[in-house]
């Protein structure tokens, strides 16, 4: 029940709840745990003063027969049970029943023993079933569902133990009728209020974008048809305002009844997509267009118009049918007036932006692959493009290095508030419009080849000591020790780099004296694991010795961790009594900079970085590690197998030992794919 909670949450937020039929579930208790308005409801008068015991004015006896609230009370309402007890014939008017009850959503919720009860052979046993009667009762896919299953688990079209939808709007759906969507099914869907696999494989598609889509962005859905696809993006992303633009006007007016009337960060514009005029030049974050350049003359304008639009750093998501034709070559549908392959993409794309990734997707029951399964893989673009898929999904990067003379626009403040030194690119950075491109973690280009490629020609064109260039040297140093692979000429090349940057860098810059910090700890990782422990511990000193106040005390994570590995390397020696001096200065070090003022950590108090308090506990936890040495060092002469435990607890910092769990996970994703790709592509080539 606990996972059930917490799904619950994950999907439909903190609200009121009433869970009808709740029986003797422990659902509304471990929701009241997390601070949920919640309310229990059951036919049986016992069931209801068992849970009353256990919290008083919780639970009330009645049914859906006998409701003692007013229509629209709870936000959510939770039922499952209740339902078995109405003809299938009847399901229908309950849930239209429903659809007045609650004020938002409606989860079908059947617990898994519940689910082990209903015979294989009745209607009720299978999810298609009660999304098509929910659909058809004036409700929707709840737009955040495939953050609960995934797409490629509803292939298995068994009844689920969760089913999430949200309610339409009464007006929206009085004006736009189910028989109204089903009359103008060949120009648009909404793919919300559609049962199956074609819907499944539209949303989906959103949903991935949707984790592309960064804190504050602005987001463009080009030619977003009815606009269900804006309103998943605005609720599966950290993302502050979405644009729908199509050049049908009924979509549009749709689309505004639909999503726009409940969100006021969502609106719809009526426009062709290729001329964009009431969009400034460089205002927009994300572009995503699905299934767009087939249907467009003259695709190339539409990608110039989306350049224009977008920001330098900037992405594109969109999609395009795989090589659907027929016999003769040509695609069947009169709507499309090109055919794609991945060649054809890659030129189309690449002659404006940088493609960092690829998908490849299929769904079954269309015109090409008709038995497919639902299914979206990652594809390295490294890999063969000779593979079998229904369409690619792709997403390229905005090139931000002829983008200088641009204003920036930093996306960590709003224009009215003062920029802390950590995040003011604008201010230090010869083109800060690179930052977001290459450094931010989990928004910087996804393929490390191209990541790489990028920050060697950022390394070659900018000036030696700029912030740019120590940021370029530091990421791909990185990228170099966390592949595991670099030879001696390699390691010889980056310390020379690095130490170039070392002797060319303002030491006035705060930027520029961050990367010099870094570039000393990573350049220490990387002659220590080449062996080189004594150049690594002077490096490694080194950096410890240097200030990170002169930039913020969230630099302070590379200092103390460079103070353990220098009392390591030192006790590897034998030398513990050094050893225990560089601990003992890691926490010195955490002291000094924690009791320094966290505005260069966090900014404004009121409105506080996201990641500066993440980073602040991460210096802490640093710093524990160098006091468990303090205190175990003396046992490294006896046994230094319990040394190694006390100061191996966290791995040097929560948030390295994360990513180093994600690099590791991410690894073992790429092998697997590259297996079952390879596999695939077998087994193709022997058919």
């Amino acid at each position: 029940m606990i996972r059930d909670a917490e799904s619950i949450l994950r999907i439909c937020g903190i609200g009121s709840y009433l869970h009808i039929g709740c029986g003797e579930s422990k659902l509304v208790f471990d929701l009241l745990k997390r601070s949920v308005d919640a309310y229990g409801m059951d036919p049986s008068q016992e069931i209801i003063e068992k849970n009353l015991a256990y919290a008083p004015g919780r639970f009330i006896h009645g049914s859906l027969s006998n409701y003692p609230f007013k229509p629209e009370s709870f936000d959510t309402i939770i039922i499952g049970i209740e339902l078995f007890n109405f003809n299938t014939d009847h399901l229908s008017a309950v849930l239209k029943t429903l659809h007045s009850l609650t004020k938002r959503n409606l989860i079908i919720y059947f617990p898994p023993d519940v689910i082990n009860m209903i015979p294989p052979q009745r209607a009720e046993a299978n999810r298609l079933f009660w999304e098509k009667i929910a659909i058809e009762a004036g409700f929707r896919h709840h737009p955040r569902s495939m953050l609960h299953t995934p797409y490629h688990e509803y292939e298995n079209e068994k009844i689920s133990n969760m089913i999430f939808f949200e309610r339409v709007a009464p007006k929206a759906l009085n004006d736009f009728p189910l028989s109204w969507l089903l009359a103008t099914r060949d120009l648009h869907m909404d793919m919300l209020r559609e049962a199956g696999r074609r819907a499944d494989g539209h949303v989906s598609r959103y949903v991935l974008a949707a984790s592309k889509i960064r804190p504050g962005d602005t987001v463009l859905d080009a030619a977003c048809g009815l606009g269900y696809g804006t309103a998943v993006l605005a609720a599966c992303s950290p993302g502050a305002k979405f644009i729908g633009v199509d050049i049908d006007e009924t979509s549009v007016a749709y689309a505004n009844a639909n999503f726009a009337a409940s969100n006021p960060a969502i609106s719809y514009h009526t426009c062709d997509v290729a001329k964009l005029a009431f969009i400034p030049d460089h205002s927009i974050d994300v572009v995503v267009s699905f299934e767009t350049i087939e249907h467009l003359q003259d695709y190339d304008l539409f990608l110039t118009e989306v350049k224009r639009v977008l920001k330098p750093d900037g992405r594109l998501i969109g999609s395009v049918p795989n090589l659907w034709c027929d016999e003769t070559g040509k695609d069947p549908n009169p709507y499309h007036y090109h055919v794609f392959d991945w060649k054809k993409l890659y030129h189309a794309i690449g002659k404006h932006f940088i493609i960092e990734d690829r998908w490849a997707q299929t769904a079954g029951g269309g015109f090409k692959l008709r038995n497919g399964k639902r299914e979206l893989r990652h594809v390295p673009i490294t890999l063969p493009d000779n593979i079998e898929t229904e369409w690619w999904i792709f997403s390229a990067c905005a090139d931000p290095r002829s983008a200088k003379s641009i204003p920036y626009s930093n996306p960590f403040c709003k224009q009215d508030a003062a920029i802390p030194t950590v995040v003011d690119f604008g201010k230090y950075y010869a083109n800060p419009w690179i930052y977001r491109t290459m450094v931010q973690l989990g928004e910087r280009i996804a393929n490390r080849d191209i990541l790489i490629l990028f920050c060697v020609s950022i390394a070659n064109e900018l000036p030696p000591g700029s912030p740019d260039h120590g940021a370029a040297l530091c990421v791909l140093s990185y990228q170099i020790l966390e592949s595991g692979l670099i030879n001696t000429q390699d390691v010889q090349k980056l310390i020379s780099a690095i130490n170039k940057f070392d002797e060319n860098y303002d030491r006035q810059n705060p930027h520029a004296w961050r990367w010099a910090i870094s570039l000393h700890y990573v350049g220490a990782r990387i002659l220590l694991m080449t062996g080189n422990r004594e150049d690594a511990l002077a490096t490694f000193i080194t950096c410890a010795e240097m200030d990170p106040l002169r930039f913020s005390p969230l630099l302070a994570t590379k200092t103390i961790s460079a103070r353990m590995y220098a009392g390591l390397i030192l006790a590897g020696n034998g030398d513990l009594e050094k050893a225990h001096e560089q601990f003992s200065l890691g926490v010195k070090e955490a002291r000094r900079v924690l009791q320094s003022d966290w505005k260069d950590a966090i900014g404004d108090i009121e409105l506080p970085l996201s990641f500066g308090l993440q980073e602040i506990a991460e210096v802490a936890d640093i710093a524990s590690q160098c006091a468990q040495a303090v205190n175990a060092i003396e046992r490294q002469g006896t046994v230094p197998g319990y040394f190694w435990d006390r100061i191996n607890l966290r791995r040097f910092g929560i948030v390295e030992w994360t990513k180093s769990v994600e690099r590791e996970n991410e690894s073992l994703r790429q092998q697997i794919q590259l297996l079952a790709t390879s596999n695939m592509m077998k087994t193709e080539v022997c058919a």
